[in-house]
């Protein structure tokens, strides 16, 4: 009765790891395939049509009219207004670090207001040729005022 027993486990335990297996074997094709397609839609909205809409946001971004950009599309309804409230908003924040004074005895509120600059920046699936300059010129000018501030903070 034990020898059955053992030799029921021994057989319950070797199907359910080749089961365990064969799902996992599987699963990865799938899980390759998703991502393949998430980079093919990155691509895609690298490169879109820029509409009216569009083009007035660059435009105001150009004039330096944040305030009215994120005002704007704070709804955040479609794609495009999201990654234009991002771009202004991170402008907007760059400004305020300009004009804000800050406690010397708490260096990390600094790295902290940069941090949010490079976060805005990062939600940005498409930035506009026009305008594309403008938002890499804030971008590695925030990212090494950051690294130095960081540094200092140590």
């Amino acid at each position: 009765m034990k020898k059955v027993l053992s030799l029921i486990l021994i057989l319950l335990l070797a199907l359910t790891a080749c089961g365990t297996q064969e799902k996992e074997e599987t699963a990865t094709p799938k899980e390759n395939k998703t991502e393949e397609g998430t980079n093919a839609a990155k691509e895609n909205t690298n490169s879109r049509e820029l509409t009216a809409e569009d083009k007035k946001f660059a435009e105001l971004i150009i004039a330096e009219d944040y305030e009215t950009v994120v005002r704007e599309t704070g709804s955040l309804k479609s794609d495009a207004q999201k990654d234009f409230y991002y771009i202004a908003s991170a402008f907007v924040k760059n400004n305020e670090i300009h004009t804000k004074t800050y406690d010397p005895n708490d260096p990390n509120a600094i790295v902290t207001d940069h941090k949010v600059i490079i976060n805005y920046l990062k939600r940005v699936k498409f930035v506009p040729d026009n305008i594309k300059d403008q938002v890499n010129e804030l971008k590695t000018a925030t990212e090494e005022k950051m690294a130095e501030f960081e540094k200092e903070a140590e």
